[in-house]
């Protein structure tokens, strides 16, 4: 039952994902640490990602805004080492907690102030997305939010979005991995859930590529807003009940 479970959240956090252009952490983290340890979750989070980031770079390659990519990448790795160790320590309900509360921050400000204001495309302003989103990858495998808030604030075309931003996950992703393995968050018992997870995040995909191309940007934006906010909603209410 609990591989059961486990297929259909990556399934459906793929779907997520592959549409607004992030979000299977937010989805996949939200559920699954009721069934697998919180640690072996961001593991099993970052493998299953990273399949489906590979499958949609290959398919998406022509459209990546490379120069976009490497200073929010440096960013994001550095800090991600970083955090990484932190979260070690963190007890996981706490971890729901500030989690819930970067996302609702984040949802609102896309929501109200981020159309009043304009994103200079510039290294400061790719230094604190990527940063941003390495410390939120690196201590709750959620680190779409920072970068979509810049990505969506420097692009208007879906299917540049969606390569550019998957290139960028695919690579941090894959760093924060090693990381874990570093510090000993990555054994054998992932193996098995690893497989499975892999499988139907492709399946999700295969299928939310399919509905990205109907989508126009500004309803990419409205699947993104939505998914911050509903998650960090979760993720608060989540810890407030199981208890901090």
């Amino acid at each position: 039952m609990t591989y059961i479970i486990l297929a259909l959240v990556v399934f459906c956090a793929a779907i997520v994902q592959s549409t607004s252009g992030f979000g299977f952490g937010i989805v996949f983290m939200a559920i699954m640490p009721l069934f697998f340890p919180y640690k072996l979750c961001t593991v099993l989070s970052l493998i299953a990602s990273i399949s489906l980031q590979i499958y949609t770079v290959i398919r998406w390659r022509q459209y990546i805004q490379w120069r976009y990519v490497f200073i929010p990448l440096i960013a994001s790795m550095i800090i991600s080492h970083l955090s990484v160790r932190l979260m070690i320590s963190i007890k996981p309900n706490m971890m729901s907690f500030i989690l819930g509360i970067f996302l609702l921050l984040l949802g609102l400000y896309m929501i109200v102030l981020a159309p009043r204001i304009y994103l200079k495309k510039g290294w400061i302003t790719e230094v604190v997305a990527g940063g941003f989103s390495g410390f939120m990858a690196g201590m709750f495998a959620v680190g779409g939010p920072p970068v979509v808030a810049y990505y969506d604030g420097v692009m208007d075309e879906p299917k540049q979005y969606q390569a550019t931003i998957q290139i960028f996950f695919m690579l941090s992703s894959s760093m924060i991995l090693i990381n874990n393995f570093i510090y000993g968050n990555l054994t054998r018992e992932v193996i098995t859930p690893s497989i499975v997870a892999i499988i139907f995040a492709l399946g999700g995909t295969i299928i939310g590529m399919k509905i990205m191309k109907k989508l126009s940007m500004k309803t990419v934006r409205k699947l993104a807003y939505t998914v911050m906010l509903v998650a960090g909603s979760y993720d608060i209410i989540k810890s407030l009940i199981i208890g901090m």
